[in-house]
């Protein structure tokens, strides 16, 4: 019946062109429908994105395949032109430092489906778990997976042989390999055990290596998902002198050489330093909730520029260039965690500026060896120097004079716990 058709079209030759045709749309549908596991989770939410760079962008997450666009709240007016939008690459995702969900700037309904999303990740229901030991599976046998469609399609291909060609059978192996590769990649099985788990994360910042405590959420080949952390955001504030400054956190009043700062968040402050002209004087005091503490500035100023550490609740994703799975948090302490919160880091190389600062610290406390403020400081320089044995004794003495301190040595006991953590191989801390 169909001999006409045989004789004027070569079936082979079609079969191989439909099975081509087939595969391909196949193929660059999965490829279009994959999107990253951590970025996925974000979608729709408004984040920060901080670069490598230094450049800072937010809005809107939307996610696909080939790249993110973040959608701005409200429109940026230039010079020349309107923007609403952002648009980064999937070949550009090296630039990224850290993308960060503030957990204060949710409106209600947002925080809502947050906690929906965080039920179903930390608390998945038996189907959620069985697809996730079945992908899990895929990506573990991904090579035997392969090799056996391999078989399939060549036993296949003897009864069909008149219908499938070798380039057919190539594009069918792609198609299994595609699938395969799409359901199940970037399994880890060491990794695997501590998704859900509170941890311990080792993020680099600029050219410092900082601990951070999360739930560890997701993994992928590129990012790591990270909620609940306590991050200790950066923030600067100018004060004149005999003016009070106030922002949303921090109150802060500048009286000659006294400096008074009120914490009226519900969080603990750091404050780091204090900028006055070009010189920046180590201050390096704790502020608990709605605490004020007054310090004493080396040089009276006009103005300065306050350097704080301030404590937001947030959930990150970070790339896996710049981030390790280092402990399990439950392993230590709770009152050991602010010590990981404002911890000094680890230089990434050498550092002149704090060469000067030790020297500098030196001198004052030659000069005042009864200098409770001068000792902590230069622990804090000699732990960033990983001058573990000197900076202990020092610090030592500067708690058992912690009444001279503004925060009453709340810092330095945060300093000694750090130096006890990092100096011990093991992470219980007596």
């Amino acid at each position: 019946m169909f001999a006409w058709f045989t004789e004027a079209f070569d079936v082979t030759l079609l079969a191989t062109i439909g099975l081509i045709f087939l595969a391909t749309l196949i193929g660059a549908y999965l490829r279009a429908r994959r999107r990253d596991p951590c970025l996925k989770a974000f979608i729709n939410y408004v984040v920060t994105i901080e670069c490598i760079d230094g450049k800072v962008i937010w809005g809107k997450l939307e996610l696909a395949s080939s790249g993110l666009e973040l959608r701005y709240t409200d429109a940026v007016h230039d010079d020349n032109h309107i923007e609403s939008s952002y648009i980064l690459y999937a070949e550009e995702f090296g630039r990224i430092e850290a993308i960060y969900r503030y957990i204060d700037e949710l409106d209600k309904k947002t925080l809502e489906r947050r906690r929906n999303d965080l039920k179903w990740a930390l608390h998945p229901g038996l189907l959620r778990r069985a697809f996730r030991h079945v992908r899990n599976f895929i990506s573990l046998a991904s090579e035997s997976l392969s090799e056996v469609i391999g078989v399939i399609i060549g036993g296949l291909r003897k009864p069909a042989g008149r219908y499938i060609t070798e380039t057919g059978e190539a594009h069918l192996r792609e198609l299994g390999s595609t699938f395969i590769g799409s359901v199940g990649g970037g399994y880890d099985p060491l990794l695997e055990r501590f998704v859900g788990q509170k941890m311990v994360f080792e993020i680099m910042e600029d050219d410092e290596v900082h601990e951070h405590v999360g739930v560890f959420a997701a993994y992928s080949p590129d990012f790591f998902e990270i909620l609940d952390v306590q991050f200790p955001q950066k923030q600067v504030m100018s004060v004149e002198r005999e003016r009070a400054v106030v922002a949303e956190q921090i109150e802060a009043t500048l009286d000659g050489r006294r400096l008074g700062v009120v914490n009226r968040s519900d969080q603990m402050v750091l404050l780091q330093s204090i900028t006055a002209g070009d010189e920046e004087e180590l201050v390096n005091v704790v502020i608990g909730a709605s605490e004020r503490i007054q310090v004493d500035i080396e040089q009276e100023c006009p103005c300065a520029l306050l350097n704080f550490r301030i404590v937001r609740e947030l959930d990150m994703i970070v790339p896996r260039t710049r981030c390790v799975v280092r402990h399990r948090a439950e392993l230590y302490r709770p009152e050991l965690l602010p010590s990981i919160i404002f911890d000094l880091g680890v230089k990434l190389r050498g550092e002149s500026k704090l060469d000067v600062e030790e020297e500098r610290l030196r001198l004052r406390l030659e000069r005042d060896p009864m200098a409770v403020s001068v000792m902590a400081n230069l622990g804090v320089v000699l732990i960033q120097q990983g001058n573990y044995a000197e900076a202990e004794p020092l610090l030592q003495k500067a708690w058992s004079m912690r009444n001279s301190l503004p925060d009453n040595g709340r810092r330095v006991y945060q300093l000694l716990q750090e130096i006890r953590r990092k100096g011990s191989d093991s992470p219980k801390i007596s």
